[in-house]
């Protein structure tokens, strides 16, 4: 059996899916970014940047 042959523009074929679906994945995916970031200074609430070398304080060099 031949499957019926879908006749469609250039423009077309090329279109992604709109609608909520995609919405949901891109609100979902923000919001977990958001909530790393969160967990990130929360678990280094502790230790201040300069403390573990990301930034210079006063002039000093940060060293390895």
């Amino acid at each position: 059996m031949t499957e019926p042959e879908i006749k469609k523009t250039a423009p077309q074929a090329r279109q992604g899916e709109k609608g909520k679906p995609i919405l949901a994945v891109l609100v979902a995916s923000i919001a977990l970014i958001v909530v790393g970031f969160m967990a990130v200074g929360f678990f280094n609430a502790e230790g201040d940047m300069a403390s573990i070398g990301a930034i210079e304080m006063d002039g000093e060099t940060a060293t390895n």
